[in-house]
């Protein structure tokens, strides 16, 4: 959540020349395994069904996240498949991994997409 921003402005600026989907994986720091403390707004306990997924998930929708979303399954393919724990970005261009980002919290900088971005399909940003 702390570079929502940050990625809402790349969205916002480069919507014209890419897609943005967000992953939504199984709880970071859920209640019942490895809780944070002062973080009650976002506090959940692991899921154990789709939707409490997908009612996790709405939150980001709730504080504004651009781009499409959807959630991972519970087998956790998604998390496994590109180690999204606890966030992670990926460029995806004809089905194959063009650019993968650090692993979040301390390696996930969202401007290194941005850089990517400019740098391979040779069109700037849009300012917003």
């Amino acid at each position: 959540m702390a570079k929502l921003g940050t990625f809402n402005v790349i969205v916002d600026r480069f919507s014209h020349v890419a897609d943005f989907l967000t992953v939504y994986v199984a709880e970071a720091h859920p209640l019942d395994e490895w809780a944070l403390l002062n973080h009650e707004k976002y506090s959940r306990h692991q899921h154990t069904t789709v939707e409490e997924r997908i009612t996790a998930a709405k939150v980001l929708e709730s504080e504004g996240i651009r781009g499409a979303l959807v959630v991972d399954s519970l087998s956790n393919e998604g998390l496994e498949i590109y180690a999204a724990l606890p966030e992670r970005m990926y460029v995806l261009l004809d089905g194959v991994v063009r650019f993968r980002g650090g692993m979040g919290p301390m390696m996930y900088k969202p401007e290194e997409i941005e850089k990517w971005i400019e740098k391979h399909t040779k069109r700037a940003a849009v300012d917003v």
